[in-house]
């Protein structure tokens, strides 16, 4: 019987893409993939049964036209980071996908999206994140290897963000007294990021 997979990430915040990645290279990371757009919808049932169990089904399409569906589910730890049972899969179409899943019954929760860039960084995928928010890496690995990667960068384990882009978007609404929505850039021409 083969291990469950499990994932084990954190976020830093970081003053800008510029400022981020000059860190990344800096420590010597190495870019994979490059920037692109993410669109992520997150499903669940009418009654919210997937949440109430600290578990996520998500459907991602991406500008380079790659799709994957993920569900993932919380595992309790004592260790700063977010640790999750993942599985991933890519999919020929995340539309057809979250077709299938809402004609199933599911129904989709939240969106939200962001620009990304891939690093491998000695043993951790580090990606940097560029969301209306603000920027983020999120660092993946096994636990020691998410030490390292962050002391090379130069941040501390008091910085690591073990929120989801849920909560940590709806946290930075409440501060600026704006209504809880989605995580959405605004519409192209109405002051939009630039173009991956």
């Amino acid at each position: 019987m083969t291990a469950e997979p499990l994932e084990i990430e954190v976020k830093i915040r970081f003053e800008g893409a510029e400022a981020a990645r000059r860190a990344i290279l800096a420590a010597g990371g190495a870019e994979t993939r490059a920037r692109h757009f993410e669109d992520n919808r997150i499903l669940d049932t009418p009654a919210g049964d997937l949440a109430t169990r600290q578990a996520l089904l998500r459907v991602r399409s991406t500008s380079d036209g790659r799709g994957f569906v993920t569900f993932k589910e919380k595992v309790a730890t004592d260790v700063r980071a977010k640790v999750r049972i993942e599985r991933e899969s890519e999919v020929s179409s995340a539309d057809a996908i979250a077709a299938i899943l809402e004609g199933a019954g599911f129904v989709t929760t939240y969106r939200y999206q962001k620009y990304r860039t891939v690093f491998r960084l000695g043993r951790a995928t580090v990606d940097l994140d560029e969301t209306p928010m603000g920027c983020f890496i999120e660092i993946e690995a096994e636990r020691d290897a998410i030490l390292e990667a962050a002391s090379r960068l130069g941040a501390k384990e008091s910085e690591f963000l073990v929120e989801d882009y849920r909560t940590l978007y709806h946290d930075w609404l409440r501060e600026k007294g704006l209504p809880l929505s989605d995580m959405l850039f605004p519409p192209r021409g109405a002051g939009s990021p630039p173009a991956a």
